[in-house]
């Protein structure tokens, strides 16, 4: 990975924002030129350090107007058993983030869904399997950042 300086971390928050700055709106900000702001965006993703650019959909447009942070919890941690529910939340549109997490609980999904309704139909065709211990559902409220 490359050594990052204050404007590489500068460059990285306003893309983080916005993926789409001009050279030009990213100098004004950063305070450098904008060829040498392009030319360390460039540096940039050929280190890794930007892995990849995507557009964030608003849910909505699909009617997904809910989101739940969910806290899966496995019988076991077996290998066999956490492979299992990778599967099935790799099939699951609902599930937009899931990582595996040391601590009390196994698995934390952030799932998008059009209300309570759905997320019932989810827990049913998901999380109701004997190799899950439990599960906590957190409805978000609102996103701070």
């Amino acid at each position: 990975m490359a050594e990052l300086d204050k404007f590489d971390h500068r460059l990285l928050e306003l893309l983080q924002e916005n993926a789409r700055l001009t050279g030009s709106a990213l100098a004004q900000q950063v305070g450098l030129s904008s060829a040498a702001c392009l030319r360390r965006v460039q540096r940039l993703r050929e280190s890794g350090v930007i892995e990849r650019d995507i557009a964030v959909i608003n849910p909505r447009v699909f009617g997904k107007r809910m989101t739940v942070v969910v806290l899966v919890t496995l019988n076991n941690d077996r290998p066999d058993r956490y492979n299992l529910l990778r599967a099935e939340l790799a099939k699951a549109p609902e599930v937009v983030q899931c990582d595996h997490v040391t601590g009390a609980h196994d698995i934390v999904l952030r799932v998008k869904v059009a209300d309570m309704e759905d997320y019932s139909a989810f827990v049913d065709r998901v999380l109701v399997q004997p190799y899950i211990k439990r599960y906590e559902s957190l409805a978000v409220l609102g996103v701070i950042k």
